[in-house]
């Protein structure tokens, strides 16, 4: 089910004064949709500035990847594509962020978009040796989708022909040291102009350089491209050209079966969400494997 929102008026009296210090008094407060987490995302307003906030209990489930997020954002080089981290707390048992307000809408990936050079461009600018040294390998995340698709299989045997593509998942290919999004999708790239901003830095990591890339190939797909297409697109980032053709493959693979592994829970848009992508990845493995 879709969690609730943590709003500006949860945060204790303390929390909010420490974010007033920073910004002046707030007189506007836009919350995000609610979603899959439970923490306050705001837009906030206050003596004419415009800011975006996040917070959530140090109890929380959510705040290991708030933590994250802090972590990533105040490592980030000035050059990356990404709103400011302007300051970041802990008050009243709470986890405080407080960003520079990026202007934008979420980014069309559709064929034809004039978004989509702006959003590989943007992949490519944080394409950087990885400032955070104490970030966690991506091999992690994929570990983590092959069990899921390992379990999948296991109760699916009409996929026996991605057995051997999910085992044949290297994680020493994924991993290296380069700066890694991790979650790089329509509603994390905010578009303004020629401008494409990339934001919600919860699932930094580091890893090899075209992991990033390879992530974001099935979002096009999805957005309506062929995969031959999307690998088109994917060549504008530079990194893309050393992707080991057979490791892109089994992590396409091994995505498609967590998707459809994690579109058997949750709410129904979520799991239609998840449908569509492992279609598009499993698009994307007939390709490759043709």
């Amino acid at each position: 089910m879709t969690v609730r929102r943590r709003q500006w008026a949860d945060l204790p009296l303390s929390a909010r004064a420490a974010i007033e210090e920073r910004t002046g008094p707030v007189v506007n407060i836009r919350s995000a949709e609610a979603g899959l987490t439970s923490g306050v995302a705001a837009t906030i307003t206050a003596e004419g500035a415009v800011f975006f906030v996040k917070a959530a209990p140090a109890a929380a489930p959510v705040a290991g990847h708030l933590l994250r997020e802090r972590a990533a954002n105040q490592a980030l080089p000035a050059d990356i594509p990404a709103p400011r981290l302007l300051w970041a707390g802990d008050v009243a048992d709470w986890h405080l962020l407080l960003f520079e307000h990026a202007p934008g809408r979420e980014a069309d990936l559709a064929p034809g978009s004039l978004d989509v050079p702006a959003v590989m461009d943007a992949v490519a600018a944080i394409s950087v040796p990885c400032p955070w040294p104490s970030a966690p390998s991506v091999t992690v995340k994929a570990a983590a989708l092959r069990r899921e698709a390992e379990v999948f299989l296991a109760d699916s045997p009409g996929y026996g022909d991605y057995e051997p593509l999910v085992k044949a998942l290297n994680l020493d290919e994924l991993d290296g040291a380069s700066l890694l999004h991790a979650d790089l999708h329509a509603g994390n790239l905010l578009v303004d102009g020629d401008r494409c901003r990339v934001v919600d830095w919860s699932m930094a990591c580091q890893g090899s350089a075209w992991v990033d890339v390879a992530l974001l190939v099935p979002r096009l797909v999805d957005a309506g491209h062929t995969p031959a297409e999307a690998e088109q697109k994917a060549a504008r980032v530079p990194a893309w050209s050393s992707a080991p053709g057979d490791a892109v493959t089994a992590l396409a693979a091994t995505r498609a079966l967590f998707a459809a592994r994690m579109a058997l829970v949750g709410p129904e848009h979520l799991q239609s969400k998840r449908r569509r992508m492992s279609a598009a990845c499993r698009a994307w493995v007939e390709y490759r494997t043709s």
